[in-house]
């Protein structure tokens, strides 16, 4: 018991630790897509303010900045600086150039960088990497964005790129790449950090897995002491009712036991007495006394033997038993009670069956008050078989009648002391409900077991089945 209900707690522990651990789980996973949204957003953001930039840039054919010492003028342009009449010399910054000198500004100030790639650049320094080339690829098939977090110079980033188009203002610079309006020229990448969002997770993470299991350990612990509390008083009350239930048991037998011995007294007096007061008036009352006194004595023999089992008093003297003449003095005992009912009383013993272990005594107990039971249910007329046979390892012992049969509704209560069916005994023979009760716990201590099989106005089968 005590270590069922053990299991039954880890078991209850290990759920809740499954629930509490894919709440955690989904829990997680749903702060990360949030995380990842707004690093996409803020990305989505870069590359709409890198659009815009370029745009007002190439409309104009690219812009002349104010060539200022140290300013180095494109290598990769034909003819990139101009001299004003004044003498002041100013060289081309073309969108590409551009977008590469915000993006030395950004990642200087914030880390965030970005740069526009094609597989056909004019600067060498803008050939697509590994991520970027199978981005482009998916453009020209028709993609309209590719996402993914890497690790570059030993740091984790965000990584946004989408594809730029040929327009009426690249064709001047790139039509001779051989691009056509509307084609894929390249795309643009965008690169946030995303350390400090990844460990934000990952802290995240663990906290929800500690979470997880402090409350899991605390419904585990508070079931713990609660099924532990109510079993401890379970236990005392288990003890208090025991100690009542010997105590009554004790009572029963010595009640019993002290009202046996007048009793028997009685019962002797009473069949002298009618004995005596044959063919007198008073003869009618002599048989009430002796039918009473036989009535009380089986009771007290009854409540006895219950007394006796339950307090574990209760010794089989074991013994080698011919089953055969078992069986038919059984049956010889019970015709003489049978034939005032005009009910038949006969034996069905297969060949073989031979001798058996069990406690003649007892059993005799056992089928006596099995045909007693069938002779009081039955109907004149009626037949009731003993029968006996060997099932493998297992005697069979059976009582069938032919009599009124039991209800389903009273199958279940068959066994229980002072437990009474709605069926009455036939010629209204007295019933104390404490036979079938002490016929059940007999067999059972000789590690057997009792079958019932009953159909209504059909008859019932009653059948013991003894190991061997």
């Amino acid at each position: 018991m005590n270590k069922n209900w053990r299991y039954s707690v880890l078991g209850a522990g290990a759920l809740m630790l499954l629930v509490f651990g894919s709440t955690m789980y989904l829990l997680t996973k749903r702060q990360d897509a949030m995380l990842r949204q707004q690093e996409y957003d803020q990305a989505s953001a870069v590359f709409d303010v890198i659009i815009i930039a370029r745009t007002w840039n190439s409309r104009f054919g690219g812009v002349y900045v104010e060539k200022k010492p140290g300013l180095v003028s494109s290598p990769y342009l034909a003819h990139p600086d101009i001299r004003t009449a004044a003498g002041k010399a100013y060289t081309l910054k073309t969108p590409a150039t551009m977008t590469r000198e915000m993006s030395e500004i950004s990642h200087a100030r914030d880390g965030v960088s970005f740069r526009i790639t094609s597989r056909k650049p004019f600067n060498p320094d803008n050939a697509p990497d590994p991520w970027e080339d199978e981005s482009l690829t998916a453009f020209e098939r028709g993609e309209k964005e590719r996402t993914t977090v890497a690790t570059r110079g030993g740091k984790r980033v965000f990584r946004l790129m989408k594809p730029l188009h040929i327009d009426a203002t690249c064709l001047p610079c790139h039509a001779v790449q051989g691009y056509k309006l509307g084609e894929v020229r390249g795309g643009i990448s965008v690169d946030l950090p995303f350390d400090e969002h990844w460990e934000l997770l990952r802290k995240n993470a663990l906290y929800m897995a500690g979470l997880a299991l402090l409350l899991t350990a605390l419904f585990a612990g508070t079931l713990y002491a609660v099924i532990w509390t109510l079993l401890e008083k379970l236990s005392r009350q288990n003890a208090l009712l025991s100690d009542l239930n010997h105590t009554k048991d004790r009572f029963l037998g010595m009640a019993a036991h002290d009202l046996r011995n007048p009793l028997a007294v009685i019962y002797g007096i009473a069949k002298v007495l009618k004995e005596d007061s044959a063919g007198k008036p008073h003869a009618g009352l002599a048989d009430i006394v002796v039918a009473s006194a036989q009535r009380m004595l089986g009771l007290i023999t009854d409540l006895l033997d219950v007394s006796k089992i339950n307090a574990g008093r209760l010794d089989l003297k074991i013994a080698d038993v011919c089953v055969p003449a078992f069986v038919a003095e059984a049956v010889h005992a019970q015709t003489f009670l049978a034939e005032p009912k005009g009910i038949a009383v006969a034996a069905d013993i297969a060949p073989g069956v031979g001798n058996a272990a069990f406690d003649p005594d007892r059993m005799r107990q056992v089928l006596d008050n099995l045909i007693s039971n069938a002779l009081k249910f039955s109907n004149p007329g009626t037949r009731v078989t003993v029968g006996a046979r060997r099932d493998g390892p297992e005697l069979r012992l059976w009582v069938q009648d032919e009599g009124i049969g039991i209800s389903d509704e009273d199958l279940p209560k068959l066994f229980g002391e002072f437990s009474k069916t709605r069926s009455a005994p036939t010629a209204g023979e007295p019933s104390h409900g404490l036979g079938l009760a002490i016929t059940k716990r007999l067999v059972e201590l000789h590690g057997g077991r009792i079958e019932v099989a009953s159909l209504p106005g059909k008859g019932t089968c009653f059948t013991v089945i003894l190991p061997q």
